[in-house]
């Protein structure tokens, strides 16, 4: 690489029109991340092939420990030629990323066409006060260019660079200032106590991604804690025997194992809730919000107020109980695999504020969109034939899979009372669902009413719409009703079966402000 220095991982300040090298940590990214990716997708099936030929793996141990000294080797010799053959360079309206040994690649990205910048310290970063800068574009997650080590305040200060000089693109202008914002030019909006965030751990629990992932490991599992408890003296087997205590304690000591699950669960939660958001912080600097939390890895996500696509006020039924919500803001969502969990939790394009009181909730949204409470709208429910639609499928499928069932195994009166109860909660959680759904349109903004146990709140500006569907199918059309779904950038909103003269008035209000204004989505 001609023309390359060390200036950007020396110096305070960034040099431009030079290609620069990052710090030496960067190596520790390069190897830390594909690592990571290693065991979380690989590790899921390479685990219980070993524990089926565990015996076979016990008999060649030192085979093993060399596997996984090479495995670790070729990990660090890959990161070390990554980190040799990446650079990158700063112009006045544009970055550079060079990187490769076999598949070489030059991105070369202009500030106009970035949409957040968000500043990440992994663990093993924060003790030198480095970090990565992360510009996500308004395209997939794949054109998404990352700054992989960089000196904190260089972080800030290219962050500050880019922000500002896309601003003055976007105002026309040619202006250049030297105001370079601080973190004391914020104005904080909201931040989190570990109280705040224990209660956001046990009211959204997450655990049954992890227990998901773990589907493979559950025979090793339980015959490992079998093991153990044998060794500790605890015999799980005659604690939970009905045969060898009477009906009260054999109920007893089942409702305590099932406490004692969901208190694993709950704390699990709890923990990673902690490790998620931990010195959480939302502040507002000019028209773009700023989120900064993590105890274990800092992140800090930039949203641009104008950018800001939806916000959601969403609450399970614990949230209900104790007037609690979490609240999301969503910008483009393209490229987000929906798979990805902990990506969805991490990504720029969403900001989440967890666990505010409904009064928090109603400041955030009137600070984004100048809008009243979520809560007070006079919220429209949609058509009762809705139950219906739900008792059609997927209701009176399930039902007549459990007769069947209970037919075939010869069930008792007390078997199919069970059963009749399950009917009748079924019917009743398909009048919840329709009794949940609402809509309300005000001062061309759309509120959208949703949920079943919980209840979730959305609303949008009209003028924020790209693409407008109208469904209409041979059941509805005799009753004049009609399902319109909405298309944002960030993803689609539905109302369903509402009168289909609403629906039309609606998409043609949308495609009217949207053909008058001509507004800018992203």
């Amino acid at each position: 690489m001609n023309d390359t220095s060390d200036v950007a991982t020396n110096s305070n300040e960034l040099q431009e029109e030079r290609w620069a090298k990052v710090a030496p940590i960067g190596i520790a990214y390069f190897f830390f991340k594909p690592l990571y990716l290693f065991i979380t997708n690989g590790l899921v099936y390479l685990i219980p092939a070993a524990l089926l030929q565990s015996e076979k793996l016990k008999q060649h141990i030192e085979y093993v420990m060399a596997g996984i000294v090479i495995i670790i080797a070729l990990f660090l010799i890959s990161a070390v030629l990554k980190y040799l053959f990446y650079a990158f360079r700063l112009s006045d309206e544009r970055i550079e990323i060079r990187q490769g040994l076999i598949q070489k690649s030059h991105l070369d990205l202009p500030f106009e066409k970035i949409q957040n910048v968000k500043i990440e310290q992994p663990f093993y970063y924060r003790f030198h006060k480095y970090a990565m800068v992360e510009l996500e574009t308004a395209g997939s997650a794949s054109k998404e260019a990352n700054i992989v080590a960089l000196k904190l305040e260089n972080a800030e200060a290219l962050k500050a660079k880019v922000l500002y000089t896309r601003q003055a693109s976007e105002n026309n202008t040619n202006e250049r200032t030297d105001n370079t914002p601080s973190i004391d030019d914020e104005i904080v909006l909201n931040t989190r106590s570990i109280m705040d965030l224990v209660i956001h751990g046990i009211t959204n629990n997450r655990i049954w991604i992890l227990l998901g992932a773990a589907a493979p490991f559950y025979n090793p599992i339980v015959e490992n804690i079998g093991t153990v408890m044998e060794a500790i003296g605890f015999d799980i087997a005659g604690y939970i025997d009905y045969n060898s205590q009477s009906l009260g304690m054999f109920v007893l000591h089942i409702l305590s194992v099932v406490m004692f699950i969901m208190l694993f669960v709950v704390l699990i939660s709890v923990i990673g809730s902690i490790f998620v958001f931990y010195n959480y912080r939302l502040s507002k600097q000019d028209e773009r919000y700023i989120k900064r939390s993590g105890l274990i890895t800092k992140q800090e996500v930039s949203m641009k107020t104008s950018r800001i696509q939806v916000a959601t006020q969403q609450q399970d039924w614990l949230d209900i109980l104790i007037g609690r919500a979490n609240i999301k803001l969503e910008q483009n969502s393209s490229g987000i695999s929906g798979a990805n969990q902990s990506a969805q939790l991490n990504n720029a394009s969403k900001l989440i504020v967890p666990s505010v009181t409904l009064s928090e909730s109603d400041d955030l949204i009137a600070d984004v969109f100048k809008q009243s409470s979520v809560n007070q709208q006079q919220y429209k429910h949609v058509s009762t034939r809705y139950i219906l639609r739900l008792m059609i499928f997927p209701v009176v499928p399930l039902i007549l899979a459990l007769v069947c069932v209970a037919y075939l195994a010869n069930f008792t009166a007390i078997g199919w009372l069970s059963v009749t109860f399950a009917i009748m909660l079924m019917f009743g959680l398909s009048v919840l669902r329709w009794f949940r759904w609402g809509y309300h349109f005000s001062n061309n903004f759309v509120f959208i009413r949703k949920g079943l146990l919980g209840k979730n709140y959305s609303i949008f500006p009209i003028q924020k719409v790209q693409q407008t569907k109208y469904k209409q199918t041979i059941f509805m059309r005799p009753h004049k009703l009609a399902t319109i779904q909405l298309v944002l950038a960030s993803g689609a909103h539905s109302i369903p079966y509402v009168p289909d003269t609403i629906a039309a008035d609606l998409i043609d209000e949308s495609l009217l402000i949207v053909e008058r204004d001509k507004p800018a989505w992203m």
